[in-house]
């Protein structure tokens, strides 16, 4: 609203330059404001606000249609709206987190249904990832836990950067669980007969006490019991620091991510 009102006010100021240049004179300056408020400004104004309201809306319906169709999104824009609609109603992100993150999340995402997509048995392919940043996930919170506990007093930077990526990695798993659990029809398992939504959302209040608290107790739900590569878990951890750390659109780095989600796959 405030970049539509700059423009109205700097379109009344060329226009008024206009006409002191062509010897017309200022004299009828209210008028041309008056013009460019009620034939430009007020308009523009009703057509934003229609989009912002009907927008979301659209956007929701579209997703919903995603979720039931039986071949799913077909292409980036559609796996698009199904992450965006997903994470707005899926994910609460800790204070700690910043725009960034979620980004990172989103594009990461969408990317990995993307690649799960090209692979002959897509589910499969989908529910693997999801094992392997769950495993990267509970090692990775049993860590950082551990760490800020003992040694991390005096690094309270280092501390914020590791739990805003380990909370972006939540963010995405908490997407995948929803889609994984969409098309399954089933809820995904967790620790001592709960589900992974609540392995979840443990994990990302954990961040929050991670981020806000001195002394922090270290972590202690109960594990998954995940049969996954320590190897491969290391690797995935370290790719998505990289590619959560990166301040602009990193291919690249993306890459390093899909590769240790889903070795063999090219995206």
């Amino acid at each position: 609203m405030r970049r539509l009102a700059a423009l109205s006010l700097a379109g009344f100021a060329l226009t008024m330059l206009f006409l002191a240049a062509t010897g017309r004179g200022t004299e009828g300056w209210f008028f041309v404001l008056v013009v460019w408020m009620v034939l430009v400004f007020v308009p523009l104004w009703l057509v934003v606000a229609a989009f912002e309201s009907i927008g979301p809306a659209l956007r929701g319906r579209a997703a919903q249609r995603l979720r039931t169709r039986q071949e799913g999104y077909g292409s980036a824009s559609e796996a698009s709206v199904l992450v965006e609609d997903v994470f707005a109603r899926e994910v609460v992100m800790p204070r700690i987190a910043t725009p960034l993150q979620v980004k990172r999340a989103q594009e990461a995402a969408v990317a990995l249904l993307l690649l799960a997509r090209r692979h002959p048995l897509r589910q499969e392919a989908l529910q693997r990832a999801l094992d392997r940043c769950l495993g990267c996930l509970e090692a990775w919170t049993r860590d950082l836990g551990g760490w800020a506990a003992t040694s991390a007093a005096g690094d309270i930077q280092g501390r914020w950067a590791a739990v805003r990526a380990l909370s972006a990695l939540a963010a995405l798993s908490r997407v995948l669980v929803a889609l994984c659990e969409d098309r399954s029809g089933r809820s995904w398992p967790g620790p001592g007969g709960s589900t992974s939504r609540a392995f979840l959302d443990a994990v990302l209040d954990y961040c929050d006490e991670l981020a806000l608290q001195v002394d922090v107790v270290p972590w202690a739900e109960p594990p998954l019991r995940l049969n996954t590569d320590p190897q491969y878990v290391e690797q995935l951890r370290r790719a998505w620091q990289g590619y959560a750390s990166a301040p602009q659109p990193s291919p690249a780095a993306l890459q390093a991510f899909l590769s240790a989600a889903l070795p063999g796959m090219a995206f």
